[in-house]
């Protein structure tokens, strides 16, 4: 279809540009001593995540002294998987947080709490490594919005049963649009 105006031929003008995909660094602690083939795994289903939510991550592994020695740059954020020594039996399990100042709107420090997804992950007879993944590329959510807040659907929903886990649905997985959107512009300030 061409557009006839005022004497010239053009193309239609598409009603939304394609979205922009947003790019951040992630630099990933493992005080858990996760064996490397399940964090890698994870890391790898963060980012295939988070990657079909239009976020290209590059994982910065900071498991050797050196690897990650320079003081993180503005825009860069920190995940870090940790052992509780607590471990809840009847509330509902908290996977992971994410530390946001309120005030400023900023965060860059992510926890996610290993036992506890690997409890949830046999309670719901799910992959530990992708349940892992999942934990991660949520909290990661949280920084890249500033904020700790929940949706009442997909990714940043706040409570993932096991039936949802089970069922591993990709819909229960994506940003909703709003979300999306306001990553990507908080990512253009950056």
């Amino acid at each position: 279809m061409l557009i006839f105006a005022g004497g010239l031929l053009l193309p239609p003008i598409a009603e939304s540009a394609p979205p922009a995909r947003a790019r951040v660094i992630v630099r990933l602690y493992n005080t858990a001593r996760v064996p490397t083939r399940m964090k890698e795994a994870g890391v790898s289903a963060a980012a295939r995540t988070l990657a079909a939510n239009g976020v290209d991550i590059t994982w910065a592994d900071c498991d050797t002294p050196d690897a990650c020695a320079q003081v993180p740059v503005p825009g860069e954020l920190v995940v870090r998987l940790v052992r509780s020594h607590e471990t809840p039996r009847l509330a509902p399990l908290v996977l992971g947080e994410a530390f946001i100042d309120a005030g400023s709107k900023a965060g860059v420090l992510a926890t996610i709490y290993v036992q506890r997804v690997e409890q949830m992950a046999a309670l719901s007879n799910t992959d530990v490594a992708r349940l892992l993944g999942r934990a991660i590329a949520h909290e990661v959510g949280h920084l890249l919005l500033a904020s700790n807040t929940h949706t009442s659907r997909g990714l940043m929903r706040a409570r993932w049963s096991p039936d949802e886990l089970r069922r591993n649905d990709s819909a229960d997985w994506l940003l909703t649009e709003k979300d999306a959107a306001a990553i990507r512009q908080r990512l253009m300030m950056f």
